[in-house]
């Protein structure tokens, strides 16, 4: 039982920092806060979220895996494949942010050039779907703990 414990704290360790630098990013992506400096914590903070991201998908593998219901259990479950369509769009949408705010960084680091108003709105834009869709899967993850909508 510790085991499920250990793996179930990782993994909302995993999902709350997560929530927590991709709330910053979107934060940070403002025309009137953007300046060079704020555009080198943006791509830090977008970093570090999407790493988060990736040990939030881990850790949740890992209690498909070696969790007390394991593998047969979870992969006949709906509100499971549909946590995972969640992380995958809200990965979907950020994969152009985080090349996008790399672009961004380069032609800074070569010559100053901040980023324009329109692709600033497009990231921000982007950032506030993603941060919107995450509180989705604590919504299915609860009702699957439950056994609400379980098959």
């Amino acid at each position: 039982m510790i085991v499920e414990a250990a793996l179930a704290y990782a993994h909302l360790a995993a999902i709350l920092a997560w929530v927590v630098f991709l709330t910053s990013a979107t934060a940070l992506a403002r025309v009137e806060w953007l300046n060079a400096a704020a555009l080198v914590r943006l791509q830090r903070v977008d970093r570090i979220a999407v790493g988060a991201a990736l040990v939030t998908l881990a850790t949740g593998l890992a209690r498909v895996a070696w969790g007390v219901k394991g593998t047969g259990w979870y992969a006949t479950q709906p509100l499971l494949w549909g946590k995972a369509v969640l992380w995958l769009a809200m990965l979907g949408l950020g994969v152009g942010v985080t090349r996008r705010i790399a672009t961004w960084r380069r032609r800074c680091d070569a010559g100053g050039q901040l980023p324009d108003v329109a692709g600033l709105a497009w990231v921000r834009r982007r950032l506030m779907w993603s941060t919107h869709l995450m509180v989705l899967p604590p919504l299915l993850a609860v009702l699957l703990a439950r056994g609400i909508a379980v098959i």
